[in-house]
This record gives structure tokens, sequence and C-alpha cells, in this order.
């Protein structure tokens, strides 16, 4: 989808770049192909679609990140996102996802969810980096290329491993900082230093926290010792390290501590971890 009022430039230039996707989008259609969100005679609620499911996700959760501004370049991917902004549009993205996740979270409490039709969760990935547009006369339509789009796409990817609802680059997070400081429906946690899959340099991922969420005051309480464990977990002692990232998944039900602990026995084990420098590279997408 694209508007006039776009200026698209050949030349690269600095843009945040948003990609947002429906989680456990294959196994949601499976459930529709075999039939299990049905009506029932005694429910008097109306069973979904899964064309129907879809147009309540854009309704609820994507629309105005493609309709809500008009210098904003917007690509549907049948069940995902991708928004590209101006670099000074980062409050009006805060305000965004504050306002979609708020609907998401309605939407999720409202009668018959679960039951006749799926719940909504949705994974972000944001980060800023140089963006250029290509003319393809294919579908004679503009369409973004440079690493900031597949970045985006990696960071939203790993959103769900980290057990976070909105995942950025130390980029963005430079660019948002003081927003989300001075406001407190906002906090954020460090997650971790990575190499993205397919890439060279290392990354910082943070967490936006939102006070919409319920987990937002669990999640602020678990800084400081995650904050601890890592620390541990960057000087190389792995035993200290595990236990307290099992603890944040044991006391907090955060599933970051699972997956660091996880990391942590693998790192003992490895004979490569006598270069380590804190920076993990991933291998998956």
């Amino acid at each position: 989808m694209e508007y006039n009022t776009i200026k698209f430039s050949t030349e690269k230039e600095k843009r945040i770049v948003l990609f947002c996707d429906l989680r456990n989008s294959t196994d949601i259609l499976m459930d529709f192909e075999q039939g299990i969100y049905r009506d029932t005679e005694s429910s008097g609620i109306k069973a979904f679609t899964y064309a129907e499911f879809i147009m309540d996700v854009h309704e609820t959760s994507y629309k105005e990140l493609y309709l809500g501004h008009e210098n904003t370049y917007a690509e549907i991917y049948g069940d995902g996102v991708m928004g590209i902004f101006p670099e000074d549009n980062t409050k009006y993205i805060l305000e965004n996802i504050y306002s979609l996740t708020k609907r998401m979270r309605t939407y999720n409490d409202s009668q018959g969810v679960g039951i006749f039709k799926p719940r909504i969760d949705i994974g972000f990935g944001i980060t800023v980096g140089e963006v250029s547009f290509i003319y393809y006369p294919l579908d004679k339509h503009h369409h973004p290329v440079g690493r900031s789009v597949h970045e985006a796409a990696r960071i939203e990817g790993l959103s769900r491993l980290y057990d976070a609802r909105v995942l950025v680059s130390d980029r963005f997070f430079r660019f948002a900082e003081g927003y989300i400081s001075t406001d407190q429906r906002f906090s954020y946690r460090f997650i971790d230093r990575i190499i993205l899959k397919g890439f060279r340099e290392p990354i910082t991922l943070f967490e936006l926290l939102i006070d919409n969420d319920p987990r937002f005051e669990i999640k602020k309480n678990s800084i400081k010792e995650y904050s601890e464990a890592y620390s541990r977990y960057c000087r190389r002692e792995w035993g200290t390290a595990k236990e307290l990232f099992q603890k944040i998944s044991r006391e907090y039900g955060l599933g970051i501590g699972a997956v660091m602990a996880k990391r942590c026995d693998f790192l003992a084990m490895s004979l490569s971890n006598v270069d380590w420098n804190g920076i993990w590279s991933m291998k998956d997408k």
C-alpha cells in the first residue's frame, strides 16, 4: 500500500523501520482448517472464519501503522506489517504502539476469544537505519531496500524467544529514551548483546515495556536481578549466572531466564568460551 503524498527517495535516508507479525499464525490457520472455532447452539456468538480473524488483526492492531500517518510507507504481509517512518516520528510510533497494544488486550479479554476465535498475540521489532526505495516495473510499486529492513524483521523474530512484546535495537532506543524516561506509561529492560543471523556487527537489544501489559510491573521488578545475572554471564561465571537466570524464570515467570540459563550450559561446555566477549551470535532468524 502506498500513497501519492509519500516521496520515495532512491538515495539512502535514515528511517525508523518497524516490523510486526502475528505469532502462532500457522497453528491458528491449522486450527481454523480443523474446525476448532465453531458455533454452538447455546452460545449466541458467531464463530469467525480465518479471513474474518485476519481482518480483525488488522483492524485491532495494525491499521494505524499504514493508515494513521501520511508519511508512513507500509507493506502488508498477510498477517504482518512493515512500516517505515521518518526519523522524527519516534513519539508517534510510541503512541501508536500504546494504542494498538491496549486495543489488543481489550480484544483478548472480550467474550468468545479463545473459544470462537483465537487470541491476538503480536510481536514487534524496531530499528533505525538507512533505507532507499526501488521502483519495480513488475508490480508498478516502490519497495524499500536496506539492511535495516532485514534487521527489523530479524529483531521481531527474536521477540518471542526473549519473552518480549516490543523488541528494539539500541539505535531506536537512543531515539526513544527521552520519551520513555519522561512518560510513566513506558519503561524498558535491557535484553542482550547479539549478532543477528546473516549480520556481522553486534547490536544491543532492549524491550519497550508498556503499562497495559499485565506483566509490566513484573518485568520492571526483574531488571536488577537480570542485570546481576547478565554481568556474571559476561564474566564467564556460568554456574552462578545460570542459577540467577533460573531464579528469574522461576520467580518472575519470564521465559528469558530459561533461555539464558540454557545458554550458560552451552558456553560452559564449549571450547570457544575462552574467547568469550559477551556477544552471542544467533544461528536462527
